[in-house]
């Protein structure tokens, strides 16, 4: 999701996700592609954005802290910010155009038999993904 702390989100308007790029935005470099960001509404509109970062971040938890505490806007994972946009602390930007999903991956090394609490351990994580959805579906995100 696209999202800004709640104080923040006050300061602006955008109504097309153009107007974003001329916002601060909090990078997060844990992404290959931190500022670049596609944008679709629908099956016909796609828009691409160009951010600039006025901070650049390499761990995904500390871009959370910036956004909360109103450095800008930026792209955290549905996870991450549910609960916050829940209690007001987070607010969702231009929440009728989508970003592209990022996934859920588990590395491991091949094995020819793998243990059995990692291959339960996967099994886990696909319930609970299958169980909330994909973002915006049956979690109000």
């Amino acid at each position: 999701f696209m999202v800004c702390g709640a104080d923040f989100a006050g300061r602006f308007t955008a109504g097309e996700p153009q107007e974003l790029a001329r916002l601060p935005f909090v990078a997060n470099l844990a992404l290959r592609e931190p500022l670049l960001w596609q944008f679709s509404r629908g099956e016909a509109e796609h828009e691409a954005v160009r951010m600039q970062a006025t901070i650049a971040i390499d761990a995904t938890p500390a871009v959370l802290a910036a956004v909360r505490a109103g450095a800008g806007l930026s792209v955290l994972p549905d996870f991450l910010v549910r609960d916050e946009l829940a209690a007001g602390r987070l607010v969702q930007i231009l929440p009728e155009w989508r970003l592209p999903s990022g996934g859920i991956y588990t590395v491991y090394p091949a094995a020819r038999f793998r243990p059995p609490k990692v291959t339960r351990f996967v099994e886990m994580l696909v319930a609970a993904e299958q169980k909330t959805g994909p973002a915006g579906e049956g979690r109000g995100g």
